[in-house]
């Protein structure tokens, strides 16, 4: 058969990330050929095998310009190519594709409402949410849809009522191959220096960075012994990211929250995490994070907001907060100081939820049984399940 993989707009990030090592581990289903429509970004260009052809494009400025491209590049291709099926990995996908599609949906926005987040998010944001949340009930009953969690899963058949059969769950794995050091965890603690915490995330509104700066000031009411958040957010990534770098300079933390800016390789955040003593997520609302993953991986404890996708990762692995309460942040941060028997327990259970993390080649395989069944017109039907099929595809720490 014949797929032809949307990834245009990811460009950044965990996105990236995914997509690279999704994409590579396609490269084993030599059965198959894959028309890959790519950002034209070097990464992209490592890519290399017979049944993977890569087309590079720049990617749009506009709105418009991408709707462009998705409804009349991505079909044309489509058509060109006599595609069996369509994989969007970005989200969205065209309004009357030649072809059945599979959408990956990963946009926290599209499966959570929150308004008080919402009014923060730029104009375009707010329109590529708007119209994310619009296609999702036109074009989204059309399509299988494949999500990486449970939780997500549940909220997307509830909020735009699909059909449950048509979703399913595949989760990612870490971008970070296993750790072999040896007294990882007993070099951190002979460390001369204040205990660090690290959060690592580009700046949305959602990923609640300003918490920290109010956690921080609260810390030496918790625990007299020195500590530092270190975060990776640079001005130019949004408004928001702006106004709170201006405020961590204005109130003079900058030694006790310091910002690396944004780290540009996968060396710089493997050293970024090996630097830090725990690890700190407070965001609200997620589909999927790789920083819990990259944080177990590394083995650090982690602490993270007490929300629905957070349990559903981490399970007893983690410390919870009240994301929204300052204190509840600092007083997280303070137990995780002083208790490091805490720390190590929090350690251990991350070790035993790593070991159920499937491998990006048993991720590959399920997305391609997932195109397979589409290409032959077949629904998600609930007897797979009971014959070991698509569902057998679990959350990764469920």
């Amino acid at each position: 058969m014949k797929f032809v993989v949307e990834a245009l707009g990811l460009t950044v990030g965990g996105g990236k990330e995914l997509a690279l090592h999704l994409l590579r581990g396609f490269s084993n289903h030599r059965e198959h050929r894959f028309v890959l429509l790519l950002p034209d970004l070097p990464e992209y260009g490592t890519l290399r095998s017979l049944n993977l052809t890569c087309l590079l494009f720049s990617k749009p400025r506009s709105l418009l310009k991408r709707y462009l491209l998705l409804n009349r590049t991505v079909v044309k291709v489509c058509s060109e190519q006599r595609a069996d099926a369509l994989l969007c990995l970005g989200n969205f996908s065209p309004r009357n594709p030649p072809c059945p599609v599979v959408v990956l949906l990963q946009h926290p926005y599209l499966v959570y409402k929150e308004p008080s987040l919402e009014k923060h998010l730029t104009l375009r944001e707010k329109l590529i949410v708007a119209y994310g949340r619009k296609a999702c009930r036109r074009v989204l009953p059309r399509a299988l849809v494949i999500v990486q969690t449970e939780i997500v899963r549940k909220r997307l058949v509830r909020l735009y009522g699909l059909d449950p059969r048509k979703v399913t769950v595949v989760p990612s794995s870490c971008p970070f191959p296993p750790m072999d050091d040896t007294g990882f965890e007993e070099a951190r603690g002979e460390r001369s220096r204040p205990f660090t915490f690290l959060c690592i995330s580009r700046y949305m509104p959602h990923k609640d960075f300003e918490i920290l700066v109010e956690a921080i000031n609260r810390l030496p009411a918790y625990t007299p012994k020195p500590a530092r958040c270190v975060i990776n957010v640079s001005a130019e990534q949004h408004p928001g990211a702006r106004i709170l770098l201006q405020r961590i300079e204005r109130e003079g933390l900058g030694q006790r929250l310091v910002s690396l800016g944004w780290i540009p390789t996968r060396e710089g955040f493997a050293e970024a995490y090996r630097s830090a003593d725990a690890d700190i997520f407070p965001s609200l609302m997620e589909t999927f994070s790789f920083t819990y993953l990259e944080a177990m991986r590394f083995r650090l404890p982690v602490l993270t907001s007490d929300r629905d996708f957070a349990h559903d990762r981490c399970q007893d692995a983690a410390l919870y907060f009240d994301p929204l309460n300052a204190d509840s942040v600092a007083q997280c941060m303070a137990r995780i100081v002083e208790d490091g028997e805490l720390r190590h327990q929090l350690v251990d259970r991350a070790t035993r939820l790593m070991n159920q993390v499937p491998t990006w080649d048993e991720i590959a395989a399920q997305f391609v049984a997932v195109l397979e069944y589409a290409a032959k017109g077949s629904e998600l039907r609930a007897d797979l399940r009971k014959e070991g099929g698509l569902d057998r595809a679990t959350p990764i720490l469920g």
